[in-house]
C-alpha cells in the first residue's frame, strides 16, 4: 500500500464552518486513517482570520504528541517584529516547525524583497519550504515577484487550479528550480499530472488534498491511476515532501 504525506490540510474550524473540519488532532487522524492518509501537514484558519502567532501555538499545541501530524506556522513581517522575531527560527527548531504558509492577504502585507527583507533570504538558506497559494492571497503574479526576489526560496505552490494552469504554473516551474506543485486540484485536470511529470519530472510534485475544502481520495485516485511509473507516483505521494523535510536545517 502506498505511503501518503499530505501537505495541504487544514485542522480546527474558522469562522466560516467548513463540512467535515477535523476539530483535533483525534478527529483529524480519524480522517486520514478512512482515507490512507500516514502523515499531514496542517494549519489552523486562527493563522488566517485571528493572528498568526496565537494560530500558531494553537496549532502546535493540538498536535503536541501526534507524530503523524507537522504544523506549519504562518510568518509575518519581519520588521514590526510581531511573529519574527530574532528567535523565530529557535522557537520553530522547539516546536518542531519546518514548513511555513504565507497568508499575505488576510494579514494586510505585500509580498515582497522590500517587504520581507533578509527574514526570506534565512528561509531560503534554511532551506524552509513556503506554502503559496492563490486562494488564500498569493496570487500568481506575486508569487513571480517573490521568487524572482528569492530564486534560491524552497516553494510549494497550493490550490493551482485547473483551467490554465500549464500556463501560470509550468513558466514558475521552468525558471524557479525550487518551486514544487501541491496536487490537489491538478488531479481535476485529466492527465495534468502526467504531463507536468513529463515535463518537469516527479521531484517537482507534492501530494496535497486542501482537506475539508476538498476530499482527500480526488487527488489520490489522480495519483493512483496515473500513468506513470510506481517510483513516480511513490514520490508523489510521500517521498518527495519528506526529502524537503529532510533538508530543512533550523
Amino acid at each position: 500500500m502506498r505511503t501518503y504525506f499530505d501537505v495541504n490540510m487544514q485542522l480546527g474550524r474558522g469562522s466560516v464552518p467548513v463540512l467535515g473540519a477535523a476539530t483535533s488532532a483525534h478527529e483529524a487522524i480519524r480522517e486520514m486513517d478512512h482515507a490512507g492518509i500516514a502523515r499531514a501537514m496542517v494549519w489552523h484558519p486562527a493563522q488566517q482570520g485571528v493572528y498568526p502567532g496565537a494560530g500558531n501555538d494553537l496549532i502546535s499545541r493540538m498536535i503536541a504528541g501526534v507524530p503523524r501530524l507537522e504544523a506549519a506556522w504562518a510568518p509575518l513581517p519581519p520588521t514590526p517584529r510581531e511573529v519574527v522575531t530574532p528567535a523565530f527560527f529557535d522557537e520553530m527548531k522547539a516546536a518542531g516547525v519546518r514548513v511555513l504558509r504565507v497568508l499575505p492577504a488576510d494579514h494586510r502585507y505585500l509580498l515582497r524583497r522590500s517587504v520581507m527583507g533578509r527574514f526570506f533570504d534565512d528561509v531560503a538558506e534554511r532551506r524552509i519550504p513556503v506554502l503559496l497559494s492563490p486562494e488564500w492571497g498569493v496570487p500568481f503574479e506575486a508569487m513571480d515577484d517573490i521568487l524572482a526576489d528569492y530564486p534560491s526560496l524552497t516553494a510549494v505552490v497550493c490550490d493551482v487550479g485547473i483551467w490554465g494552469a500549464d500556463r501560470k504554473v509550468w513558466p514558475l516551474l521552468e525558471n524557479y528550480s525550487h518551486l514544487c506543485v501541491e496536487t490537489s486540484l491538478v488531479s481535476l485536470e485529466a492527465g495534468g499530472l502526467e504531463a507536468g511529470v513529463r515535463r518537469f519530472g516527479a521531484s517537482r510534485f507534492l501530494f496535497g488534498s486542501k482537506f475539508p475544502h476538498r476530499y482527500f481520495e480526488a487527488p489520490m485516485l489522480d495519483l493512483e491511476h496515473a500513468d506513470l511509473p510506481p517510483a513516480d507516483k511513490d514520490a508523489i505521494a510521500a517521498g518527495n515532501l519528506e526529502s524537503l523535510l529532510e533538508e530543512v536545517v533550523l
